[in-house]
């Protein structure tokens, strides 16, 4: 049976595979061979290894989704409730990447805790291909973890800040902690501080979605072979713009990286 992905593939979904066993067994009267339960199991297990990884993976999706919406929510409520004690953002005094943590952010969430020192081997890598684990290294993190704290949520994500250098503040969090790939885009993601709207929004969700993958930006939501320190860094936005969804060209994996 020929599909639209090409080549002779035989495709069975599980569902109409219990009706064709269901009614194998419902017209059947004498007791099974040893041979046609030998061929059941086989091709239970054959079609449990085509669809169980397909379905671990759009599970993975979806939780990734879940959590990313979670982490822009806790913001966008932290950022809403300082503006209305400490002003508009473009007034806030973001000279200082510390202070601008603990005295705009941390008195509106609960259960924050501050790491430094401890965490300066981990990396938050680029989705770039190139270059080592040690080597290719999200900058915003990177600088975070070698000159500021690193901030561990009451839900276990991990975020920093810093006074981005291409003007706006920026949050980057890490959706499950010190779990792996930590890989921009897979389990890393940016928001910006927005002063025109005085909010919290995906980093680069102002740009349209074909500049997020195919723009000339350094912070593309692309797995690539060029090597750049920023990688990744709208893939957020990405999310967004496709109804917070992961879609079929989103650059989903292990951003061509093999772990050590």
């Amino acid at each position: 049976m020929k599909n639209g992905g090409g080549g002779n593939r035989l495709r069975l979904s599980l569902q109409d595979f219990a009706r064709s066993v269901f009614s194998l067994l419902s017209a059947k009267t004498g007791a099974f061979t040893l041979a046609e339960v030998l061929i059941t199991l086989g091709i239970i297990g054959l079609v449990a290894a085509m669809t169980i990884p397909n379905l671990l993976t759009n599970f993975k999706k979806r939780e990734t989704v879940t959590k990313v919406k979670a982490a822009y929510s806790i913001f966008s409520q932290a950022v809403k409730m300082s503006t209305e004690e400490n002003g508009e953002i473009s007034g806030w005094d973001v000279s200082n990447a510390t202070v601008v943590v603990e005295k705009y952010f941390l008195p509106y969430m609960t259960g924050v805790t501050k790491v430094k020192g401890s965490l300066a081997k981990y990396p938050m890598r680029t989705l770039s291909s190139q270059g080592n684990i040690e080597s290719n290294c999200y900058l915003d993190w990177s600088r975070n973890i070698t000159s500021q704290p690193i901030y561990v949520m009451q839900n276990g994500m991990y975020f920093t800040y810093s006074n981005s250098n291409d003007g706006y503040p920026t949050i980057v969090v890490d959706i499950n902690g010190s779990g792996k790939p930590n890989i921009m885009g897979i389990d890393g993601f940016a928001f910006w501080l927005d002063k025109e709207s005085s909010s919290v929004v995906p980093a680069g969700s102002k740009l349209s979605r074909d500049k997020l993958i195919n723009g000339n930006s350094v912070r593309l939501c692309r797995r690539d072979s060029i090597w750049q320190y920023y990688r990744g860094g709208y893939c957020a936005a990405l999310m967004q713009k496709d109804g917070w969804t992961i879609s079929k060209d989103y650059p989903w994996g292990k951003g061509g990286l093999t772990e050590k």
